[in-house]
């Protein structure tokens, strides 16, 4: 049996990113303990490619496809009333944004030990009994809307849920899942079936970031108007796929035994989530001060250019856009300014391309110059400022480790930015700033920081220098090893690969 199996989606091993990286340095940093990895994909038939060389103690990886839905023969059961009965106020419920009737349903949905569950997903998705909830559920829901347009919002939202539930996924002593949504949901399910605990981190919240994007979404219908009416809100199938993620996020954080988080903002907005406050504790990121540190400096061409840098995805919740406007703001102050986008653009493509269009339009195209996967530790040491324009982050490590270089940041007022850069207690805030932090999509402000900065050297350094001695004292990766490795190490109970039954 496995130590920790860590719950994925849309991260480690196929995804690079902070969390990626996190995960990695944890199992890494961990030999002693046997590891396993589960892995959400929208479809088996999506490309998956190991962005990271699997340590040696990741001893499993199952890939779970979300949306193939493959109903196998089975011989026709007799109609079970107390299940639909025990399920329906768990399914209507995820219509609501409320996590109710889970412990309830959860028999009906999953196996446990030798027994099946009572409901197949084929019954779930195509039975008479299926299309009564489905119907109740339109009528006290959404009676106004096109009945058609929700019946396949439901399908969509509702076919994968089913179907983790019936997912099989390695036994552990513990899960731990980086995110609430499908795959917190997966480890509430495996930690049922094996009576087995598992914990939740939150880097992000996931389900403020899929509010965003749905909110964003051009693939999920918008009802029109009806004559006469006013459109308010976002409609009514957004509304069903974000009250879903609502219902998911709370159903974790009910049933894991911890919530840890890395600053206290997530906290207050996890709480109001619905959180126990009881099970959240604070355990910031942390990076490998040496590693950034002793990193050979590549060299680039000689220059007294003024180098202003984003390592991030090329995507839009990195918002992309509002840098590129930043940097011709920054063009016309800084005569000899240079510009990268350190970072992989083929997680968006089309986004990518408008990016470049924007570039192009802006007559930017001799100063900003997109690298691509690059290694960033050799470009952190050449850079005068690095800026991060995010609508949405966690902890973003790429300002940890540019601390580490003594890089001072710009950074939007998402996630732990305000604490990274302008400390967390008294004695964090004596320190002094390590950069600025300005509002979300604005352009002018950002670029105004960067500006500031570039006039006035002996304050570049000094907030230069102030994240490094931060990033020294708060941000080390081997204090947040030897947290992690102690919550581990109380689960696993000194049986530490052993292979136990249970």
């Amino acid at each position: 049996m496995l130590d920790v199996v860590f719950m994925c989606e849309g991260t480690y091993p196929f995804v690079p990113g902070g969390v990626s990286s996190w995960i990695h340095s944890l199992i890494e940093g961990m030999p002693e303990l046997k590891f396993g990895i589960v892995y959400l994909v929208p479809s088996e038939e999506d490309e998956l490619k190991f962005r990271y060389e699997m340590p040696e103690n990741v001893v499993d990886l199952v890939v779970v496809p979300l949306y193939d839905i493959v109903f196998k023969p089975q011989s026709k059961t007799p109609f079970q009333a107390a299940a639909w009965q025990e399920v329906t106020p768990f399914v209507k419920g995820i219509l609501r944004g409320e996590s109710v009737g889970f412990d309830q349903a959860f028999p009906h949905l999953s196996p446990r030990g030798d027994r099946e569950p009572t409901l197949t997903v084929k019954e779930l998705a195509n039975s008479y009994q299926a299309w009564e909830v489905l119907t109740e559920a339109y009528r006290e829901n959404y009676p106004k809307a096109s009945f058609n347009d929700f019946f396949w919002s439901w399908r969509y939202a509702f076919l994968p849920l089913f179907k983790l539930c019936l997912a099989e996924v390695p036994r552990a002593r513990l899960y731990h899942t980086v995110t609430t949504g499908w795959s917190g949901f997966l480890a509430a399910v495996a930690a049922k079936r094996y009576q087995t605990p598992f914990i939740t981190t939150e880097h992000g919240l996931y389900v403020n970031e899929r509010r965003i994007e749905i909110s964003q979404a051009d693939w999920i219908f918008v009802d029109a108007p009806r004559r006469g009416a006013l459109e308010v809100g976002l409609g009514t199938f957004k509304e069903i796929w974000i009250n879903l993620f609502l219902a998911l996020g709370k159903l974790c954080y009910q049933h894991t035994d911890h919530i840890y988080t890395l600053f206290e903002g997530n906290r207050r907005k996890e709480i109001e989530f619905g959180a126990p406050e009881e099970k959240i504790e604070i355990i910031p990121n942390g990076v490998n001060v040496e590693m950034f540190q002793s990193h050979e400096i590549r060299a680039l061409k000689p220059s007294g250019a003024f180098r202003v840098g984003l390592v991030g995805r090329v995507v839009p919740i990195k918002d992309i856009k509002t840098f590129i406007k930043a940097v011709r703001f920054m063009s016309a102050e800084i005569d000899d300014l240079e510009v990268y986008i350190l970072g992989p653009t083929d997680e968006d493509e089309d986004y990518f391309a408008e990016c470049q269009t924007m570039v192009e339009a802006l007559g930017l195209s001799d100063i900003v110059v997109f690298t691509d996967r690059v290694d960033v530790r050799a470009w952190y040491p050449i850079l005068d400022v690095q800026v991060l324009t995010s609508i949405s982050e966690g902890q973003p490590l790429v300002l940890l480790e540019g601390f580490c270089s003594g890089l001072p940041a710009v950074a939007s007022d998402v996630g732990a930015c305000r604490e990274i850069i302008y400390g967390r207690s008294a004695e964090d805030k004596a320190l002094g700033p390590a950069g600025s932090v300005t509002w979300v999509g604005n352009a002018r402000q950002t670029a105004e920081a960067v500006i500031a900065l570039q006039k006035n050297p002996a304050e570049l350094k000094k907030r230069g220098e102030a994240g490094r001695q931060r990033v020294m004292k708060y941000y080390r990766r081997d204090q947040m090893l030897d947290d992690y490795r102690s919550i581990y190490h109380s689960y696993t109970d000194g049986r530490v690969g052993e292979g136990v039954k249970v």
